[in-house]
C-alpha cells in the first residue's frame, strides 16, 4: 500500500471516528511523519467501547501498546496468563449464530471474540496452565465440530504456539494469518493449521515464483501437472501421507492393492517418477506443492 492509499484510509478512519472530514494541504511532515501522526489521531479520537474492538485494533497493529494500557486496566484483562490464539476462516459469510455459538464456549471473561471480517475471526482463549499440543488441537476440534453441526458452516483454524507475554498477542495474529495462508496453499484438504509445524511449507513460500517455475519445468511441466485428475492427485497425496505404504493407502483409499500398483505405474509412464522410490517421492512430492504454490499466487 503506497503513501497516498495509507493517507486515504487513515483519514477515513478519522472521519468515522470523529464526524469530521479532514484534508491535507501543505505539510511539513515527511510521507512517514504524516502516516504516523494521523496513526496517533486515530488511536486517539476512535472510541474503542468494547473489548473486542480493542482487541481487533491491537492485534491488526492500530494501537501500539503504550496506548492500550488504559483499555487494559479498563476491561480488567490479566496480562500473566498462557493464551492461545485461533484464528477461523469459513467457506463464506458466517452469521451472527455463528458468533453467538462461538461466544458461548468462551465463558470466561478474559477471552475474547474479535470478528476480523466477514470470513474471518480471531479467538483469544486463557489457560490456567500452558496448553499441549493434545489439548489445543482438542480446543480446535470442538470449535470446528459445533459449528458444522449447529451452524452447518465449515471453517478451518489456525494457530501458533501459546502466548506467555499479552505483547506478543500481535505478533502471534500475524503468525497464525500466514499459517491460514500457507496451509491452504499446501494442506488445502486439511481443516487444522498450526504454524510450527508448516516448515517445510513455510520453506516454499518464500521461493522466488521464477525459481519455482524453473524448479517444475527442469522436472515435472507445469502443464503436466494441471493436467493430472483430482483422482490421481488425491491418490498421491494418500500414498505420501501413509509413508509410502501400498498395504495401507490400498486400506484407506479402500481400493484393492493390485488397482493402486496399477494407478502409480501409470504415473509412472506418464511423468518418469515411480513414487515407490523415496528419491523419486521426494521429487513429486515438492513438485505437487510447489505447483499449488504458482497455483494460488496467479
Amino acid at each position: 500500500m503506497n503513501y497516498d492509499e495509507k493517507k486515504e484510509k487513515l483519514l477515513e478512519q478519522l472521519s468515522k471516528a470523529t464526524g469530521i472530514n479532514f484534508q491535507i494541504s501543505d505539510s511539513e511532515l515527511s510521507d512517514e511523519e504524516t502516516i504516523n501522526k494521523l496513526k496517533e489521531m486515530v488511536v486517539r479520537f476512535n472510541v474503542l467501547d468494547s473489548k473486542s474492538s480493542f482487541y481487533r485494533a491491537f492485534l491488526i497493529k492500530e494501537l501500539s501498546y503504550s496506548d492500550a494500557a488504559g483499555y487494559i486496566h479498563r476491561f480488567h484483562i490479566n496480562e500473566d496468563m498462557p493464551r492461545m490464539l485461533f484464528y477461523l476462516e469459513s467457506q463464506g459469510d458466517y452469521s451472527k449464530e455463528v458468533v453467538s455459538l462461538l461466544k458461548s464456549l468462551l465463558p470466561d471473561s478474559q477471552d475474547a471474540l474479535v470478528q476480523i471480517d466477514s470470513k474471518h475471526i480471531a479467538l483469544i482463549v486463557h489457560f490456567e496452565t500452558i496448553p499441549t499440543e493434545e489439548e489445543i488441537i482438542q480446543t480446535a476440534n470442538e470449535y470446528l465440530d459445533m459449528l458444522e453441526s449447529e451452524a452447518f458452516i465449515s471453517f478451518k483454524v489456525a494457530y501458533d504456539l501459546p502466548v506467555h507475554r499479552f505483547t506478543d498477542l500481535p505478533k502471534a495474529y500475524k503468525d497464525t494469518v500466514l499459517a491460514m495462508h500457507i496451509g491452504n496453499i499446501f494442506k488445502g484438504t486439511d481443516h487444522i493449521y498450526s504454524y510450527s509445524t508448516l516448515g517445510l511449507g513455510r520453506l516454499l513460500y518464500n521461493i522466488p515464483a521464477d525459481e519455482v517455475e524453473t524448479y517444475l519445468n527442469n522436472h515435472i511441466n507445469i502443464d503436466l501437472l494441471a493436467g493430472l485428475d483430482a483422482e490421481t492427485l488425491n491418490l498421491l497425496e494418500a500414498f505420501f501421507d501413509n509413508d509410502l505404504s501400498l498395504a495401507e493407502t490400498s486400506r484407506k483409499m479402500f481400493i484393492h492393492r493390485n488397482t493402486l500398483i496399477y494407478r502409480l505405474d501409470k504415473f509412472a509412464d506418464l511423468t518418469g517418477y515411480d513414487v515407490r522410490k523415496f528419491s523419486d517421492a521426494i521429487t513429486v512430492k515438492l513438485s505437487l506443492m510447489l505447483y499449488n504454490y504458482i497455483r494460488a499466487t496467479k
